[in-house]
Order: C-alpha cells, then sequence, then structure tokens
C-alpha cells in the first residue's frame, strides 16, 4: 500500500515528500496543513521575459493553416479533430530566415510563437532527420506529443489513446493544408533523434510524431495579425519541465521505444491509406467533391445516438471516404483490414461484413452484437448502445510487431487517419459519429469474426443523432485527457 501511495504522489518515496521519520510522526496538524500548503505553492516565472519581434513574413502562410483549423470552433479557439485535440499536442514550424532555417514554438490557443533556433545547428539536424532545408515559400509543421499525460490517467492503454489523436490531428492538418498549398504531404518515416537533440524535446518527456511539408501557393492567405512572436533563442526549447508523473510514465515505455530500428526514408504518395477501396476512376479527391475544409468545420462528434436505423444511403457516403487519398510517406498496402458491424441500417443484413473496393462484401460473416454486449466490450460507454453501425480497424499482429514499436506507431497512425476520413465523411452525410479506443478487442476479434490473429487497432460507431448535445472537439480536451 505505501508503494502504491509513492506512485499516486503521496506517502514515503512520493516526489517532495520528507523522509517518513520520528519528525513526521509527531508533527502535528498544523505542520502537516503547513507542509501540504507549501507542495502546493506555485513560483511565478523569473521576471525577464523574451524580447518582442515582428511575426516574420515566412511564418504567416503556416499560421493561416492553423487559423483555418479554428473555424467552426463555437469557442473560436483551435479546432481539435475527433478523439484527439491540439491539446496536449504542441507543434513547431520551421521555415527559412535571413540566418538559415528558423524554429518556432507555436501556441495556438494564445496566438504565439517563440523563436527557438536558427542557422547551421538547425540546418544540419533538419537534415540528418531526413526532412531537409525548407527552400523559399516552403515550411514544416513538426508535430510533437507527449503520450505520457494520457498514460498517468490510463496507463499504458494511454499511449494508444495518445498515438490515435495525434493521428487525427495531423490529418486533420494535412487535410487542410491540401486545401489550400500548392503542396502538402504528412512525413512519417523521419528520424526523430536530430530533432530531439534540437530542441531538448527528451527532456521534457517529448518527442516529434510526424512532420508537414508545406509549399505555400503564389498569393495564399497570410494569417498571423494578431498574433505576438518573441525571440527565445535563450530559454527552454520545450517549454515547461515535465512533472514527475509523467517522467514516470514515460519510464514505462522507455525500454520498448530505447531500440526503435531506423526506417528507410520514403518518397510520399498519393494514394489511399486503404489500397481495398481504392478511389473510383474519374471519381474527385474526396467523394462528393465536398471541399475537405468545409468538411472540417462542420465536423462534431456525438455523444449520443438515437435507438434508430440509419439509411443505407448514408452508410455509404461515410465509408466513401475511406476511398480519399491522401500525400503521406507510410507504405501502400500493410495488411489493414477494415469490418463493417450491421447492427440497424436500412436494406442491408445486420452482422459482420468485410469492407472491399466495392463496399460491403455480400452476405454477414458474423451475427451483430446486441445493444447490452456493445455496451460490455466498449467497457460501459452507455451512450454507445444505440449505434446502428460499426467500423473495426484490424491488421495482423505479425506485422504489427516486426517492426517493433515502430510498427505498432504506424498501425495506429493509419487507423486514425482513416478514422479521421470517415468523421469527415459522416460529416458531409449528416451521420452521427463517435470514434472509440475503449474496447475488449479480443471480444471484437471474436463477434466480428475477424481473420485468425488480427489485432483491432480502432472502433468507430456510426449512427443517427441522439437527444444528449454534441461533443465540441475544439478547444476542449478529448475524453482521454478529461476527468471522465
Amino acid at each position: 500500500m505505501k508503494e502504491s501511495l509513492s506512485v499516486l504522489g503521496y506517502g514515503p518515496g512520493a516526489p517532495g515528500a520528507e523522509d517518513p521519520g520520528t519528525e513526521r510522526a509527531t508533527a502535528g496538524p498544523t505542520d502537516g496543513a503547513a507542509l501540504l500548503w507549501k507542495r502546493m505553492t506555485l513560483c511565478a516565472a523569473p521576471t525577464a521575459r523574451p524580447p518582442r519581434i515582428p511575426v516574420p513574413a515566412e511564418l504567416r502562410a503556416v499560421l493561416a493553416l492553423f487559423e483555418t483549423a479554428a473555424d467552426g470552433s463555437p469557442t473560436g479557439g483551435p479546432s481539435a479533430p475527433s478523439a484527439g485535440a491540439l491539446y496536449p499536442y504542441e507543434h513547431c514550424a520551421v521555415v527559412p530566415g535571413p540566418d538559415g532555417p528558423a524554429v518556432y514554438a507555436l501556441d495556438v490557443a494564445r496566438r504565439a510563437c517563440r523563436l527557438l533556433r536558427t542557422g547551421a545547428r538547425t540546418a544540419r539536424a533538419l537534415e540528418d532527420s531526413g526532412l531537409g532545408v525548407p527552400g523559399t515559400d516552403e515550411s514544416l509543421v513538426l508535430n510533437v506529443v507527449r503520450p505520457w499525460l494520457s498514460m498517468r490517467k490510463y496507463g499504458d492503454r494511454g499511449y494508444l489513446y495518445a498515438q490515435l489523436d495525434t493521428a487525427h490531428l495531423a490529418t486533420h492538418l494535412l487535410c487542410l493544408a491540401e486545401d489550400s498549398h500548392r503542396r502538402a504531404e504528412l512525413r512519417t518515416r523521419l528520424a526523430p533523434e536530430p530533432l530531439a537533440e534540437l530542441l531538448e524535446l527528451d527532456l521534457n518527456c517529448r518527442f516529434v510524431h510526424s512532420a508537414l511539408i508545406l509549399r505555400a501557393r503564389a498569393g495564399s492567405p497570410r494569417g498571423g495579425r494578431d498574433w505576438s512572436c518573441a525571440d527565445d533563442r535563450g530559454g527552454v526549447p520545450a517549454g515547461r519541465a515535465a512533472v514527475w508523473p509523467e517522467t514516470e510514465c514515460r519510464r514505462a515505455l522507455t525500454e520498448y521505444r530505447r531500440a526503435l530500428p531506423a526506417r528507410a526514408p520514403a518518397a510520399a504518395g498519393h494514394r489511399p491509406l486503404f489500397p481495398a477501396m481504392a478511389p473510383l476512376p474519374g471519381a474527385p479527391a474526396f467523394p462528393g467533391g465536398v471541399s475537405l475544409t468545409e468538411l472540417a468545420a462542420r465536423r462534431r462528434s456525438t455523444k449520443d445516438f438515437a435507438e434508430a436505423p440509419l439509411s443505407g444511403a448514408g452508410l455509404d457516403r461515410v465509408l466513401a471516404a475511406l476511398r480519399t487519398p491522401l500525400t503521406t510517406d507510410l507504405p501502400a498496402d500493410t495488411g489493414l483490414g477494415a469490418t463493417l458491424v450491421v447492427r440497424r441500417v436500412t436494406g442491408r443484413t445486420p452482422g459482420s461484413h468485410p469492407l472491399y473496393g466495392t463496399g460491403p462484401a455480400d452476405g454477414p460473416t458474423a451475427p451483430a452484437p446486441d445493444d447490452d454486449e456493445v455496451v460490455r466490450i466498449c467497457m460501459g460507454q452507455e451512450h454507445l448502445r444505440h449505434a446502428a453501425a460499426v467500423v473495426l480497424f484490424h491488421a495482423p499482429g505479425q506485422e504489427i510487431f516486426r517492426p517493433g514499436a515502430a510498427g505498432v506507431d504506424e498501425a495506429l497512425l493509419r487507423a486514425g487517419a482513416l478514422a479521421q476520413l470517415l468523421c469527415l465523411g459522416a460529416a458531409r452525410a449528416d451521420v452521427a459519429i463517435t470514434t472509440v479506443g475503449g474496447f475488449d478487442a479480443d471480444r471484437w476479434r471474436t463477434l466480428a469474426a475477424l481473420p485468425e490473429r488480427h489485432e483491432v487497432l480502432y472502433v468507430a460507431m456510426l449512427g443517427v443523432p441522439g437527444a444528449s448535445a454534441v461533443k465540441l472537439d475544439r478547444l476542449n480536451r478529448a475524453y482521454a485527457h478529461n476527468e471522465r
């Protein structure tokens, strides 16, 4: 019991706790209250502040991208894709500068940026990472992740939530950039160590998840009108130091991530992430030809499903989003599968249907689970009871695990990106959707008659909107980081 209290931050061995001895044993209530108060006390930052500088012109195209990400947010804050929010993830932008490439930390909520690094050392780190130095009208956006914030509440499962959240976020920004920029590609196979060393990310329990390479169009929108900027090259690049629970959670995964194998760089290609559902000949980039930026502003996650059937036509429109090609360096095919579990859809036979290039396969391979079973295998989430259909993303375990922890990260990235496209498809079709990271994978594998040894990566629920208010995925924290 003493050990468990220490892990929670109380009792012997906890950071800041006094050595339990005679003095502690004889201390009265007044001394205990004073000690508690001391541990809760905050200290302000040093009075010296980095000097303010003008927002550089080279950075304004990136700031416009993040401003677009705020469209549709009722709070006016930065938008967040389903199951993931901009908080607690961080972003750095790399743009050309007078002294070589310059790295800026972006705080989208505060509309502030800080110059962190510039010069030859920065250029060398970019080259060593495989990204290269941005040229004229080019910029890079680095997505920086801190999964330990999620892990300290959800344990090891929090790492999966954080990876899925960041995949949603990276895909969200990629879709916006493909609409607004001449070139936009998501790079996932970069070598993160040079950038981590440059920005001292390891000291703060952060690491680079992925990067966007952007080339602006001539006359493209320029943002940053009401942003502030400071030259903070003498400060701590990653900002606030990690707190104790983060370092403990990070240590729990160190042995798995220590030996990440170097992945060979791959050329980015414009192709679907689920090759089994390739784009139809002559079809637009997104089925229906609707702007991805417009759909991103309309997209919401539901908190409740009505006990009503979903139309088959609406379901088809949502699933068509899986055909959308994205420009990434992910391999063309890694054995990823998707299975549709029909529960209440007009004109469709209930049961599990593997998804292929033409949509659901003929005839179910297994019966559909009832309402109670859905709630049970989704870890008691009652608001999922009346979901009309379920999409399961899954892949063969041997393919995921062969590259080590990097294979797990890549599989979750692909599943999260596809789930984000489903969210956009649901916005286009006016279908309620929510994505679920908490589920009993073994039970889903059995109920849906998935291929042997396939691992369930992610679950998306579809249906008719219920009576509860929609979940507003904007500045709000995602469920995986909230107190629920």
